[in-house]
């Protein structure tokens, strides 16, 4: 089994940027965000312009009337797992972090398939290297992935840190800001995966 996944973080209100991501970017097979829309419109742009599922978590940046959007859409992944698209998600939402992590520590995880990690904040010391020089990710983060050891942790906010890493078998992920046209294709055959950062052009 292969499934492609589209991960686009940090939009920032570039509602048309993210749009034309979602339209052009190579055939996937679900869309992956991780945070910072920061205005409904963009939020609602994710919703309406992709052209595969939708899971989303929120951002340090995201006000109550995002999450609830995507809420009402099914798409919000803060502190749950969700079984789609030939994968199971945990999500980590990047508004308030703690309670969040708790939530998710609480439910069970679900079968279904390879797991991936969706988070705002990238996990301590894996691209999280801010433009001051200092890991800039979160601790419990990086305890959480190493509890769960998934196929791929995929996540954003530090924008100066897009890049990739592994820690064991996990793909660590930071697409980059929407905003900017940044983007990653993470591709998960089993417990292998890939991912290639994209522009849009």
């Amino acid at each position: 089994m292969e499934v492609v996944v589209l991960h686009v973080s940090d939009a920032h209100c570039a509602t048309e940027r993210l749009g034309a991501i979602l339209e052009r970017a190579p055939q996937h097979d679900l869309v992956v965000a991780t945070g910072d829309f920061q205005c409904l419109d963009t939020a609602e742009a994710l919703l309406s312009r992709a052209r595969a599922p939708v899971v989303a978590v929120t951002g340090n940046m995201d006000d109550t009337s995002i999450a609830r959007r995507l809420e009402e859409a099914g798409a919000l992944l803060d502190g749950r797992y969700r079984a789609v698209a030939g994968l199971v998600l945990a999500g980590v939402g990047g508004r308030d972090p703690a309670s969040s992590l708790e939530a998710l520590r609480g439910r069970e995880r679900p079968s279904g398939g390879p797991l991936v990690l969706v988070t705002h904040h990238p996990p301590k010391g894996l691209v999280d290297r801010s433009f001051i020089g200092i890991h800039a990710g979160l601790r419990e983060l990086r305890e959480l992935l190493e509890e769960l050891r998934p196929v791929a942790h995929l996540c954003g906010h530090i924008h100066e840190a897009r890049g990739t890493a592994r820690l064991g078998h996990t793909l660590v992920v930071n697409a980059g800001p929407a905003k900017k046209g940044y983007y990653a294709v993470v591709t998960i055959r089993g417990d292998a995966t890939e991912a290639r950062l994209e522009r849009l052009r």
